[in-house]
């Protein structure tokens, strides 16, 4: 009897170091079921969007570059936003700013931030860059990530 239960769990361990070797298993896509009920593919390694907020989906519109700088003294450039929630909810913002030179080449880049705009309020903001740049720079708004407050 004994050994019936030594084999029986060494079959067990035997088939679980199967499955768990599967490189199916450990595939880079998950399916994930939609609201219309199919199937669709959801990659592993990025993180789920979140939701829009209602009202305008391009939030790019609602960020205004008001000045860009280099600090002349510690050379770290910076970016004066102003962000007017265009949306007819609370909002959260996340706003990615390059610093570029002339030739368009990035040189910087920075991120901004702010949390629960009411609807048609604005805040000013500020996106300081992660790299030293030497010499003249521009900014140019790269990214818009806007999601209602909860």
């Amino acid at each position: 009897m004994r050994r019936t239960a030594l084999t029986t769990v060494g079959l067990l361990l035997a088939a679980a170091t199967v499955v768990a070797c599967d490189p199916a298993a450990t595939s880079t896509t998950k399916t994930s079921t939609t609201s219309a009920g199919a199937d669709a593919p959801v990659q592993a390694s990025q993180p789920a969007a979140a939701p829009p907020a209602a009202g305008s989906d391009d939030a790019n519109g609602d960020v205004e570059i008001v000045s860009c700088q280099v600090d002349p003294t510690l050379h770290w450039p910076s970016a004066d936003l102003k962000i007017t929630n265009h949306s007819s909810k609370s909002s959260n913002y996340i706003v990615n700013i390059e610093f570029v030179d002339a030739g368009g080449t990035r040189l910087a880049e920075g991120i901004a931030a702010t949390n629960n705009l009411a609807a048609g309020q604005a805040a000013n903001v500020k996106a300081a860059g992660t790299a030293e740049v030497k010499g003249k720079a521009s900014c140019k708004v790269s990214k818009v990530t806007r999601y209602a407050a909860p």
